[in-house]
């Protein structure tokens, strides 16, 4: 995929729509498959039943479910009644920062399957999406928009996938509510000059009572979480592009090119230049 006439690695790995193959019986006895891989998955069930499963997990899923397999999980499946659906194998980390957050509660949860039901309005949407994602990435002529394209489309599967979430946990606790809503905004505005105070003010909270509850449910304090989201920006605009390191500094929110050399070497142990070198 080129962008700025500089090649970039895809974030979509490979793309998959299937349809029952392997079914012994005429009614429809499955087979089992169990495997694992180096990359996210998304799969959407479009008709049909069956299972997904992990080791602490056993998930019965249907048409209009949306299903989201982290890496590394070694996870099966068994299709019980004819289905068909669509997948999409990606790898999160080359996303853009502001979809990060998508994966902050998926990340906390690295050895378990989640899905979501979708209702018929939202499954077509969905449908949809990856559809355009599918025609982008097959695409012979890739350049920036296409990228931007398969971008905002995979980010709107994932929307959906989270909002539906979201709406099925009732009594949701902090995580689902006020710091969820905050690390939201964290994620699209970490490259402004965002502050605690105004986090707080939105949510009618003190600066002190955000930062301890941010702090407990993910573990850093709101200003090293900025000041984190700006640096793994930073390295993915490093490793992608070939734009001046001052540029990228200001682009991802720091106010001066010294403090972001100084947090960036804090971080790595090494220059923005060295790691650009050694990770390109």
């Amino acid at each position: 995929m080129l962008t700025l006439g500089n090649r970039v690695k895809s974030f979509v790995v490979s793309m998959e729509r299937f349809k029952p193959h392997t079914f012994q019986a005429s009614q429809g006895e499955g087979l089992f498959m169990s495997h694992s891989h180096e990359y996210d998955e998304l799969t959407l069930i479009l008709e049909g039943d069956g299972y997904y499963s992990s080791s602490e997990q056993n998930i019965k899923v249907a048409a209009g479910d949306l299903i989201l397999i982290p890496s590394g999980l070694h996870h099966g499946f068994v299709c019980t009644k004819p289905w068909k659906g669509v997948s999409v194998h990606f790898l999160h980390d080359l996303l853009p920062v502001h979809c990060q957050y998508l994966f902050h509660e998926a990340e906390s949860e690295s050895q378990r399957i989640r899905s979501s039901h979708l209702d018929a309005d939202d499954t077509r949407w969905v449908e949809i999406s990856l559809f355009q994602l599918e025609k982008e990435w097959n695409s012979e002529r890739k350049t920036i928009d296409s990228y931007n394209m398969m971008r905002i489309a995979l980010e709107t599967a994932l929307l959906v996938f989270q909002r539906n979430i979201e709406s099925a946990v009732p009594g949701a606790d902090i995580r689902h509510g006020v710091i969820e809503e905050v690390l939201k905004e964290i994620h699209s505005s970490y490259h402004t000059r965002i502050t605690v105070n105004e986090l707080a003010a939105r949510h009618f909270l003190s600066e002190s009572n955000l930062r301890k509850k941010f702090t407990e449910s993910v573990g850093v304090s709101p200003k090293q979480y900025i000041i984190s989201l700006r640096l793994m920006e930073a390295k993915r605009l490093l490793q992608q592009t070939s734009k001046a390191i001052d540029s990228i500094a200001s682009e991802v929110g720091f106010t001066s090119s010294s403090r972001f050399y100084e947090f960036f070497i804090q971080s790595t142990g090494v220059t923005p230049l060295e790691w650009r070198k050694q990770n390109q």
